[in-house]
Protein backbone atom coordinates (compact mmCIF):
# COMPACT_ATOMS: atom_id res chain seq x y z
CA UNK A 1 0.00 0.00 0.00
CA UNK A 2 0.96 3.43 -0.63
CA UNK A 3 2.26 5.51 2.37
CA UNK A 4 0.64 9.00 3.10
CA UNK A 5 1.79 11.68 4.56
CA UNK A 6 2.15 11.79 8.45
CA UNK A 7 0.10 14.27 9.79
CA UNK A 8 1.91 17.12 10.51
CA UNK A 9 1.33 16.90 14.62
CA UNK A 10 3.33 13.83 14.86
CA UNK A 11 6.13 15.19 12.03
CA UNK A 12 8.42 17.06 15.23
CA UNK A 13 8.60 13.04 17.41
CA UNK A 14 9.26 11.02 14.04
CA UNK A 15 12.03 13.41 12.91
CA UNK A 16 13.43 13.18 15.96
CA UNK A 17 13.19 9.35 15.90
CA UNK A 18 14.42 8.47 13.05
CA UNK A 19 17.67 10.87 13.57
CA UNK A 20 18.55 8.67 16.55
CA UNK A 21 18.02 5.54 14.28
CA UNK A 22 22.16 4.22 13.20
CA UNK A 23 22.23 4.14 9.09
CA UNK A 24 20.22 5.03 6.35
CA UNK A 25 18.51 1.67 5.64
CA UNK A 26 16.71 1.79 9.65
CA UNK A 27 15.88 5.53 8.96
CA UNK A 28 13.89 4.58 5.50
CA UNK A 29 12.38 1.65 7.44
CA UNK A 30 11.32 3.18 10.51
CA UNK A 31 9.90 6.21 8.45
CA UNK A 32 7.90 3.64 6.25
CA UNK A 33 6.51 1.96 8.90
CA UNK A 34 5.25 5.59 10.63
CA UNK A 35 3.43 6.02 7.20
CA UNK A 36 1.28 3.65 8.22
CA UNK A 37 0.04 5.34 11.36
CA UNK A 38 -0.34 8.17 9.50
CA UNK A 39 -3.49 10.05 8.55
CA UNK A 40 -4.62 11.53 4.89
CA UNK A 41 -4.94 15.44 4.54
CA UNK A 42 -8.81 16.55 5.53
CA UNK A 43 -10.78 18.25 3.28
CA UNK A 44 -11.94 20.27 6.39
CA UNK A 45 -11.60 21.82 9.49
CA UNK A 46 -13.92 19.44 11.15
CA UNK A 47 -12.09 16.72 9.92
CA UNK A 48 -9.11 17.79 10.56
CA UNK A 49 -9.74 17.79 14.11
CA UNK A 50 -11.52 14.00 14.11
CA UNK A 51 -7.84 13.08 11.86
CA UNK A 52 -5.73 14.34 14.71
CA UNK A 53 -7.55 12.53 17.70
CA UNK A 54 -7.78 9.87 15.49
CA UNK A 55 -4.04 10.24 15.48
CA UNK A 56 -3.48 10.44 19.35
CA UNK A 57 -5.90 7.14 19.88
CA UNK A 58 -4.01 5.35 17.81
CA UNK A 59 -0.71 6.15 18.98
CA UNK A 60 -2.19 5.29 22.79
CA UNK A 61 -2.60 1.66 21.31
CA UNK A 62 0.28 0.82 19.19
CA UNK A 63 2.20 -2.12 21.01
CA UNK A 64 6.10 -2.07 22.01
CA UNK A 65 6.67 -4.48 19.10
CA UNK A 66 5.62 -2.68 16.11
CA UNK A 67 8.03 -0.02 16.83
CA UNK A 68 12.34 -0.93 16.12
CA UNK A 69 14.14 -1.45 19.30
CA UNK A 70 16.48 1.32 18.62
CA UNK A 71 13.51 3.94 18.38
CA UNK A 72 11.38 1.91 21.43
CA UNK A 73 14.43 1.85 23.79
CA UNK A 74 16.59 4.59 22.72
CA UNK A 75 17.18 6.78 25.92
CA UNK A 76 15.33 10.05 25.90
CA UNK A 77 17.06 13.26 26.74
CA UNK A 78 16.06 14.85 30.25
CA UNK A 79 12.62 16.02 28.68
CA UNK A 80 11.61 16.93 25.51
CA UNK A 81 9.85 19.51 26.83
CA UNK A 82 13.33 21.51 26.05
CA UNK A 83 14.45 19.92 22.61
CA UNK A 84 15.48 22.84 20.20
CA UNK A 85 14.49 25.58 22.48
CA UNK A 86 17.59 27.23 23.18
CA UNK A 87 18.92 29.03 26.40
CA UNK A 88 16.42 31.49 27.93
CA UNK A 89 17.01 34.84 27.31
CA UNK A 90 15.42 37.45 30.07
CA UNK A 91 14.45 40.53 28.73
CA UNK A 92 15.80 43.63 30.87
CA UNK A 93 12.88 45.32 32.53
CA UNK A 94 13.22 47.56 36.01
CA UNK A 95 10.79 49.49 38.00
CA UNK A 96 10.87 53.08 37.25
CA UNK A 97 8.07 54.38 39.44
CA UNK A 98 6.06 52.91 42.07
CA UNK A 99 3.44 54.53 43.96
CA UNK A 100 0.27 53.66 46.14
CA UNK A 101 -2.20 54.20 43.47
CA UNK A 102 0.46 52.23 40.27
CA UNK A 103 4.00 51.22 39.31
CA UNK A 104 5.50 52.27 36.05
CA UNK A 105 8.12 49.94 34.94
CA UNK A 106 10.50 50.33 31.91
CA UNK A 107 8.95 48.80 29.12
CA UNK A 108 5.72 50.79 29.27
CA UNK A 109 3.90 48.54 31.44
CA UNK A 110 1.55 49.80 34.49
CA UNK A 111 0.44 47.70 37.30
CA UNK A 112 -2.59 49.59 39.16
CA UNK A 113 -2.87 48.65 42.98
CA UNK A 114 -6.27 49.72 43.77
CA UNK A 115 -7.84 45.94 44.10
CA UNK A 116 -4.41 44.96 45.83
CA UNK A 117 -4.55 42.40 48.85
CA UNK A 118 -2.58 39.63 50.55
CA UNK A 119 -3.21 35.79 49.80
CA UNK A 120 -1.63 32.49 51.86
CA UNK A 121 2.28 33.42 52.40
CA UNK A 122 4.30 31.77 49.14
CA UNK A 123 5.95 29.03 50.23
CA UNK A 124 6.03 25.36 48.41
CA UNK A 125 7.81 22.57 48.18
CA UNK A 126 9.36 21.32 44.48
CA UNK A 127 10.58 17.75 43.62
CA UNK A 128 13.93 16.82 41.68
CA UNK A 129 13.39 14.89 38.53
CA UNK A 130 16.02 12.81 38.51
CA UNK A 131 14.95 11.69 42.19
CA UNK A 132 10.93 11.67 41.80
CA UNK A 133 10.40 9.13 44.12
CA UNK A 134 12.27 11.29 47.43
CA UNK A 135 9.21 13.62 47.47
CA UNK A 136 10.01 17.43 48.36
CA UNK A 137 13.69 18.18 49.57
CA UNK A 138 13.52 22.13 48.49
CA UNK A 139 11.31 24.66 49.98
CA UNK A 140 10.71 27.90 47.51
CA UNK A 141 9.54 31.25 48.30
CA UNK A 142 9.92 33.13 45.01
CA UNK A 143 7.46 32.03 41.94
CA UNK A 144 8.62 29.70 39.53
CA UNK A 145 6.14 30.13 36.66
CA UNK A 146 3.12 31.28 35.34
CA UNK A 147 -0.10 29.73 34.46
CA UNK A 148 -2.79 32.28 31.48
CA UNK A 149 -5.95 31.98 32.72
CA UNK A 150 -9.27 33.55 31.27
CA UNK A 151 -12.38 34.48 33.75
CA UNK A 152 -14.79 32.93 31.56
CA UNK A 153 -17.32 35.87 32.72
CA UNK A 154 -19.98 37.42 30.84
CA UNK A 155 -18.23 39.43 27.94
CA UNK A 156 -19.87 42.60 26.19
CA UNK A 157 -19.25 43.53 22.61
CA UNK A 158 -16.05 45.29 22.59
CA UNK A 159 -16.96 48.71 21.07
CA UNK A 160 -17.47 52.29 21.67
CA UNK A 161 -21.49 52.06 22.73
CA UNK A 162 -20.89 49.65 24.90
CA UNK A 163 -18.13 51.56 27.51
CA UNK A 164 -20.86 51.79 30.24
CA UNK A 165 -21.21 48.41 30.27
CA UNK A 166 -17.70 47.33 29.54
CA UNK A 167 -16.11 49.41 32.46
CA UNK A 168 -19.12 47.69 34.69
CA UNK A 169 -18.41 44.00 33.53
CA UNK A 170 -14.92 44.76 34.42
CA UNK A 171 -15.23 46.33 38.30
CA UNK A 172 -17.81 43.85 38.82
CA UNK A 173 -15.24 40.89 37.71
CA UNK A 174 -12.26 42.52 39.78
CA UNK A 175 -15.04 42.41 42.97
CA UNK A 176 -15.72 39.20 42.38
CA UNK A 177 -11.36 38.06 42.01
CA UNK A 178 -10.39 40.12 44.93
CA UNK A 179 -13.35 38.75 46.94
CA UNK A 180 -11.74 35.10 46.36
CA UNK A 181 -8.16 36.30 45.65
CA UNK A 182 -8.46 34.28 42.27
CA UNK A 183 -5.12 35.70 40.38
CA UNK A 184 -2.62 37.44 40.98
CA UNK A 185 -2.86 39.82 37.79
CA UNK A 186 -6.38 40.77 35.97
CA UNK A 187 -6.13 42.11 32.66
CA UNK A 188 -9.19 43.86 31.79
CA UNK A 189 -10.86 44.47 28.21
CA UNK A 190 -8.95 47.73 28.13
CA UNK A 191 -5.79 46.35 28.75
CA UNK A 192 -5.08 47.87 31.91
CA UNK A 193 -3.22 45.80 34.53
CA UNK A 194 -4.91 45.22 38.15
CA UNK A 195 -2.72 43.30 40.46
CA UNK A 196 -5.21 41.29 43.10
CA UNK A 197 -2.90 39.21 45.02
CA UNK A 198 0.55 40.14 45.51
CA UNK A 199 3.21 38.20 44.39
CA UNK A 200 4.59 37.35 47.68
CA UNK A 201 1.17 35.62 48.34
CA UNK A 202 -0.06 32.80 46.34
CA UNK A 203 -3.70 33.26 44.79
CA UNK A 204 -6.67 30.60 44.37
CA UNK A 205 -5.73 30.16 40.20
CA UNK A 206 -4.92 26.40 39.73
CA UNK A 207 -6.59 24.08 42.21
CA UNK A 208 -5.00 20.90 41.85
CA UNK A 209 -2.01 21.12 39.29
CA UNK A 210 0.97 19.47 38.15
CA UNK A 211 3.98 21.15 35.81
CA UNK A 212 7.79 20.20 35.74
CA UNK A 213 10.30 21.68 33.50
CA UNK A 214 13.70 20.51 32.51
CA UNK A 215 14.98 20.14 36.48
CA UNK A 216 11.85 20.61 38.82
CA UNK A 217 8.67 18.94 39.14
CA UNK A 218 5.38 21.38 40.54
CA UNK A 219 2.52 19.95 42.25
CA UNK A 220 0.12 22.47 43.01
CA UNK A 221 0.70 25.29 41.20
CA UNK A 222 -1.52 27.78 43.51
CA UNK A 223 2.22 28.42 45.35
CA UNK A 224 4.53 28.09 43.07
CA UNK A 225 3.32 30.02 39.86
CA UNK A 226 1.90 33.11 39.57
CA UNK A 227 -1.71 33.22 37.60
CA UNK A 228 -2.49 35.81 35.27
CA UNK A 229 -5.94 36.07 34.35
CA UNK A 230 -7.55 37.90 31.02
CA UNK A 231 -10.88 39.06 31.22
CA UNK A 232 -12.48 36.86 28.75
CA UNK A 233 -13.98 34.06 27.45
CA UNK A 234 -11.64 31.48 26.07
CA UNK A 235 -13.85 29.98 24.01
CA UNK A 236 -12.66 26.21 22.67
CA UNK A 237 -9.33 25.04 21.56
CA UNK A 238 -9.51 25.53 17.51
CA UNK A 239 -11.35 29.18 18.13
CA UNK A 240 -9.61 32.21 17.61
CA UNK A 241 -8.80 34.23 21.02
CA UNK A 242 -10.87 36.67 21.73
CA UNK A 243 -8.31 39.10 23.46
CA UNK A 244 -8.28 43.02 22.63
CA UNK A 245 -5.23 44.25 21.01
CA UNK A 246 -4.89 46.23 24.44
CA UNK A 247 -4.74 43.12 26.50
CA UNK A 248 -2.52 40.69 24.17
CA UNK A 249 0.08 44.08 24.42
CA UNK A 250 -0.47 44.22 28.25
CA UNK A 251 0.40 40.49 28.46
CA UNK A 252 3.41 40.63 26.66
CA UNK A 253 4.29 43.34 28.71
CA UNK A 254 3.12 41.90 32.05
CA UNK A 255 4.99 38.53 31.00
CA UNK A 256 8.43 40.18 30.52
CA UNK A 257 8.50 41.99 33.76
CA UNK A 258 7.57 38.75 35.76
CA UNK A 259 9.81 36.63 33.80
CA UNK A 260 13.05 39.33 33.67
CA UNK A 261 12.20 39.76 37.94
CA UNK A 262 12.09 35.95 38.64
CA UNK A 263 14.18 34.53 36.16
CA UNK A 264 10.89 33.17 34.75
CA UNK A 265 12.17 30.09 32.02
CA UNK A 266 9.59 30.46 29.28
CA UNK A 267 8.42 26.88 28.89
CA UNK A 268 6.86 27.53 32.36
CA UNK A 269 4.58 30.07 30.82
CA UNK A 270 1.55 27.63 30.62
CA UNK A 271 -2.19 27.94 30.51
CA UNK A 272 -4.82 26.17 32.60
CA UNK A 273 -5.68 23.57 30.58
CA UNK A 274 -2.14 22.09 30.42
CA UNK A 275 -1.51 22.06 34.01
CA UNK A 276 -4.89 21.30 35.27
CA UNK A 277 -5.99 17.83 36.92
CA UNK A 278 -8.77 15.76 38.49
CA UNK A 279 -7.13 13.60 41.15
CA UNK A 280 -10.41 11.61 41.72
CA UNK A 281 -10.33 10.22 38.41
CA UNK A 282 -6.65 11.15 37.26
CA UNK A 283 -7.60 12.47 34.67
CA UNK A 284 -6.08 15.81 33.28
CA UNK A 285 -7.81 19.24 32.14
CA UNK A 286 -10.53 19.54 35.54
CA UNK A 287 -10.24 23.09 33.86
CA UNK A 288 -9.64 23.44 30.11
CA UNK A 289 -9.86 27.50 29.47
CA UNK A 290 -6.99 28.86 26.98
CA UNK A 291 -7.03 25.07 25.71
CA UNK A 292 -5.35 25.65 22.77
CA UNK A 293 -5.76 29.22 21.55
CA UNK A 294 -3.75 31.60 23.89
CA UNK A 295 -1.40 33.69 21.54
CA UNK A 296 1.83 32.67 23.24
CA UNK A 297 3.96 34.01 19.90
CA UNK A 298 2.28 37.37 20.72
CA UNK A 299 2.85 37.11 24.04
CA UNK A 300 6.76 37.24 23.30
CA UNK A 301 6.70 33.27 23.78
CA UNK A 302 7.32 30.33 21.98
CA UNK A 303 4.59 28.23 21.42
CA UNK A 304 4.21 26.09 24.77
CA UNK A 305 1.19 23.83 23.37
CA UNK A 306 3.93 21.68 22.09
CA UNK A 307 5.35 20.88 25.46
CA UNK A 308 4.42 17.44 27.04
CA UNK A 309 2.01 17.56 29.80
CA UNK A 310 4.02 16.88 32.75
CA UNK A 311 0.84 15.51 34.95
CA UNK A 312 1.05 12.26 32.29
CA UNK A 313 4.98 12.12 32.06
CA UNK A 314 5.72 12.47 36.00
CA UNK A 315 2.40 11.14 37.30
CA UNK A 316 0.60 8.98 34.61
CA UNK A 317 -2.58 10.90 34.15
CA UNK A 318 -4.44 9.76 31.39
CA UNK A 319 -7.08 12.05 28.86
CA UNK A 320 -10.65 11.40 27.91
CA UNK A 321 -12.74 12.03 24.82
CA UNK A 322 -13.92 15.48 26.66
CA UNK A 323 -10.71 16.73 27.07
CA UNK A 324 -9.69 16.32 23.32
CA UNK A 325 -13.11 17.65 22.17
CA UNK A 326 -12.54 20.88 24.49
CA UNK A 327 -8.50 21.19 23.51
CA UNK A 328 -7.49 22.14 19.98
CA UNK A 329 -4.88 20.64 17.39
CA UNK A 330 -1.84 22.83 19.11
CA UNK A 331 -2.35 21.59 22.26
CA UNK A 332 -2.77 17.62 21.19
CA UNK A 333 0.91 18.06 19.86
CA UNK A 334 1.58 17.90 23.69
CA UNK A 335 -0.04 14.82 24.53
CA UNK A 336 1.04 12.99 21.85
CA UNK A 337 4.54 13.88 22.92
CA UNK A 338 3.45 13.21 26.99
CA UNK A 339 1.98 9.82 26.20
CA UNK A 340 5.45 8.71 24.32
CA UNK A 341 7.43 10.02 26.89
CA UNK A 342 5.82 8.07 29.53
CA UNK A 343 6.26 5.05 26.97
CA UNK A 344 9.83 5.40 26.39
CA UNK A 345 10.27 5.74 30.09
CA UNK A 346 8.49 2.35 30.63
CA UNK A 347 10.86 0.62 28.12
CA UNK A 348 13.83 1.64 29.81
CA UNK A 349 12.61 0.47 33.28
CA UNK A 350 11.27 -2.81 31.89
CA UNK A 351 7.58 -2.41 32.32
CA UNK A 352 4.60 -2.38 30.29
CA UNK A 353 3.57 0.92 29.79
CA UNK A 354 -0.18 -0.13 32.14
CA UNK A 355 2.17 -1.00 34.58
CA UNK A 356 4.63 1.90 34.73
CA UNK A 357 1.74 4.06 34.25
CA UNK A 358 0.19 2.80 37.84
CA UNK A 359 3.45 3.12 39.55
CA UNK A 360 3.34 6.86 38.49
CA UNK A 361 -0.30 7.14 39.85
CA UNK A 362 0.97 5.70 43.26
CA UNK A 363 3.75 8.43 43.07
CA UNK A 364 1.08 11.02 42.75
CA UNK A 365 -1.26 9.97 45.32
CA UNK A 366 1.70 9.66 47.46
CA UNK A 367 2.65 12.89 47.30
CA UNK A 368 -1.16 14.27 47.74
CA UNK A 369 -0.68 12.30 50.78
CA UNK A 370 2.39 13.96 51.84
CA UNK A 371 0.94 17.43 51.23
CA UNK A 372 -2.22 16.41 52.82
CA UNK A 373 -0.05 15.90 55.87
CA UNK A 374 1.56 19.07 55.90
CA UNK A 375 -1.50 20.99 55.82
CA UNK A 376 -1.23 21.83 51.86
CA UNK A 377 -3.52 19.47 50.22
CA UNK A 378 -6.59 22.20 50.09
CA UNK A 379 -6.18 23.21 46.43
CA UNK A 380 -8.47 25.87 45.81
CA UNK A 381 -9.09 27.16 41.85
CA UNK A 382 -10.33 29.98 40.42
CA UNK A 383 -13.78 28.37 39.36
CA UNK A 384 -13.73 29.14 36.16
Amino acid sequence: MRGKLPHPLLWPLIEWRAGRLPDAVCKLRFLQRASRFSLPSPRSHLKRAAASALALAALAVVPASRLTNAVMYGKLPPSLQHENRGRDSFPEVWMVEQRREFEIYSNGLRIEREWETDGRPRNYGVIDRQEPDAGVKVWRTEPAGIVYHATESGIAPFTPTQNRALKYMGRSVLEYVRERQCYNYLIDRFGRVHRVVRDTHAANHAGHSVWADARWIYVGLNASFLGVAFEARSGSGNEGHTLSAAQVHAGRVLTEMLRAKYGIPAANCVTHAQVSVNPSNMRIGYHTDWAGNLPFRELGLEDNYGLPLASMTEFGFRYDPAYIKNTGERLWKGIVLAEQELRQAAAIAGLPAEQFRQRLERRYKKELSARQAMGAGEEKGDES
